[in-house]
């Protein structure tokens, strides 16, 4: 059993540990926060102005959904050190969206999205046997799968 700090939930690291590990959280998170986006206003021609705005938007959700992880809200968050960010996983749902519809009904899309993944998340125990390997493995496949055109355009 490895019992360096670094993998207990409280465990004190050293500043020489903690400073790139940090630093490359924090970049990796950028760029996974960053890329959907800019894929998603790209597809609805969003101009670059208000391109910026949405960017700026998702890193403060991102930053207060990082903070309901590390000091959690009631039952919301897991007492952890998680960044949280954008998913690629609803890129082709959100094009799909913005090939008929406004920036308006995508953002309504993934706010009703987002309250069914809470009830989801909250319930997770008792609906757990619903998603065995098999099903979950298929469906983060078929996610990868649906990324390809966006991955070659």
């Amino acid at each position: 059993m490895n019992t360096d700090p670094i993998y207990e939930a409280d465990g004190k690291i050293s500043v020489r540990k903690a400073v790139p590990f940090g630093l490359q959280h924090v970049l990796a998170m950028f760029v996974a926060n960053i890329a959907p986006i800019l894929i998603v206003t790209g597809v609805i021609k969003v101009p670059a102005s208000e391109a910026g705005a949405v960017v700026q938007a998702a890193m403060i959700i991102a930053g207060i959904g990082s903070l309901l992880q590390m000091y959690p809200f009631f039952r919301l968050g897991s007492g952890l050190p998680v960044i949280m960010g954008i998913s690629f996983a609803y890129v082709p749902s959100m094009q799909a969206i913005a090939e008929t519809a406004d920036v308006g009904t995508i953002l309504a899309a993934q706010l009703a999205g987002g309250f069914i993944a809470i009830l989801v998340g909250l319930s997770i125990q008792k609906i757990r046997i619903l998603f065995p390997p098999i099903i979950t493995g298929t469906v983060v496949f078929t996610i990868g799968l649906s990324l390809y055109p966006t991955a070659i355009n």
